[in-house]
């Protein structure tokens, strides 16, 4: 039973040896034929460059002519040469034509017409621009001067009701203060009059700083007088009278610009007499007996 299954084993390994080596012998067909292949396939690639090229020499071809001896050429009469001395010196070359240029072309009518519009049309524009920026100033000047009038009539109705509240207590003490009758005070100038008033509504003074506040006063008008140069006034016109309204402060300066109450009729009377008030500058502080922060003063320029 034993050399039963041997027999069998051997069977068997002989049955797979020879079938791994018909394996290796195929293999070994199959790179034999492979590499047989690629080598056929690179020979026959590279067969052109393999093969050296034939050299190939040029052939001329020449034709042979029978070449026969030219007769020496005879040399002319001697007459025909003296008879043409001229025809022996080489002849001038050619002057070449000078070309003239073209003149310009003339440019067309409609483009000429075309840039004068352009022309036309840009200093308009320029215009406009100008007259627009000119409206923008003006509108700008204009409403800062109604911004700085606003301010100062707000800035008055504030002095004045602050100067309001300060007076209410002294209502005890009235009969002390100066009479309510506004101050007349005249003063003769190079050419014209002067007249000046204190409202009545600013503030009060005692009696004994009565002479203190007419000393400030003839300051006041002595500088106004100074600057005081009236316009011309045409012989046998009527008289002519302006009364300006202007507001001071204890430091003298002026806190409401002067303004015409009423107007002279005569616009150029008015601005000197403004002309003349702030050139006056500076003023004076008021005096420390006066009870109140502002001094509202009416000046009357009469000519």
């Amino acid at each position: 039973m034993n050399s039963v299954g041997a027999l069998r084993t051997d069977c068997v390994y002989a049955t797979l040896e020879d079938r791994q080596n018909a394996e290796l012998r195929f293999r070994s067909a199959m790179i034999t034929s492979t590499a047989l292949h690629t080598g056929v396939a690179l020979l026959i690639l590279l067969a052109p460059f393999l093969i050296p090229k034939p050299v190939l020499f040029e052939f001329t071809s020449v034709n042979l002519v029978e070449l026969t001896p030219r007769p020496d050429p005879v040399p002319p009469p001697a007459d025909t040469q003296a008879e043409n001395p001229a025809s022996s010196e080489p002849e001038e070359p050619p002057t070449p034509e000078e070309i003239e240029p073209l003149p310009p072309e003339d440019v067309p009518e409609d483009l000429e017409a075309q840039r004068r519009q352009e022309e036309e049309d840009e200093a308009r524009r320029r215009e406009e621009e100008n007259r627009r920026q000119e409206e923008l100033e003006t509108q700008r000047r204009t409403a800062e001067e109604a911004a700085r009038r606003r301010q100062q009539e707000e800035e008055r109705r504030r002095l004045e009701e602050e100067e309001a509240r300060r007076r209410a207590p002294q209502k005890a003490t009235r009969e002390e203060a100066t009479p309510a009758e506004p101050l007349e005070v005249t003063q003769q100038a190079q050419r014209g009059q002067v007249g000046l008033s204190l409202t009545n509504d600013t503030g009060t003074v005692n009696q004994q700083d009565q002479t203190l506040l007419q000393f400030w006063i003839n300051r006041v008008l002595a500088n106004i007088a100074s600057k005081w140069d009236p316009p011309s006034r045409p012989p046998g016109s009527q008289e002519i009278l302006a009364i300006l309204h202007f507001r001071v402060g204890r430091n003298g300066e002026i806190i409401i610009d002067p303004e015409t109450r009423p107007s002279s009729g005569n616009r150029r009377y008015d601005d000197a007499a403004v002309r003349a008030i702030l050139a006056g500058q500076p003023f004076p502080p008021l005096p420390q007996g006066y009870r109140g922060n502002t001094l509202g003063i009416n000046l009357g320029f009469r000519q």
